[in-house]
């Protein structure tokens, strides 16, 4: 298999179209799991809006995952924060080289000097050989 990793945000929409199905899909799938946290049309938006870059991974021409990217500046240090905040799809560690490496080359071409992954736990198994280590937790309580 050869995975791709594509910025889409800048894709003209006739480009996008054949994979608008899959990709609200996957965002629906987001929404249903953190539905405390988001919605498809909040995640949607926040795509449509230019707040978040859509990234898709594809096996040749189909779709397996998306993803969707933040970059944040602190304000009190300057730093640039480059997140990956949202990813669905299937076999994330099949495509972790071709992901991290996309999120890597395009923090630096943000000129971002840290690179973040909110995420799940278990994801952990595929970042940490790969130079990412937890830098908090976060706790929850629900009501």
């Amino acid at each position: 298999m050869s995975y791709t990793v594509e910025n889409a945000s800048a894709w003209p929409l006739e480009q996008l179209a054949p994979y608008m199905s899959d990709v609200l899909r996957e965002m629906g799938r987001l929404a249903k799991r953190y539905s405390k946290d988001t919605s498809t049309t909040a995640l949607f938006q926040e795509f449509l809006a230019g707040r978040k870059t859509l990234w898709l991974v594809r096996d040749g021409e189909a779709f397996v995952a998306m993803a969707l990217t933040t970059i944040k500046t602190v304000d009190a240090t300057a730093t640039r924060i480059f997140t990956l905040c949202d990813l669905a799809g299937k076999d994330v560690a099949r495509f972790a080289d071709e992901l991290t490496t996309a999120m890597e080359d395009s923090a630096a071409q943000n000129d971002c000097s840290v690179i973040a992954v909110e995420g799940r736990s278990g994801w952990e198994k595929f970042l940490k050989p790969r130079g990412y280590k937890t830098h908090a937790t976060l706790y929850r309580k629900l009501r």
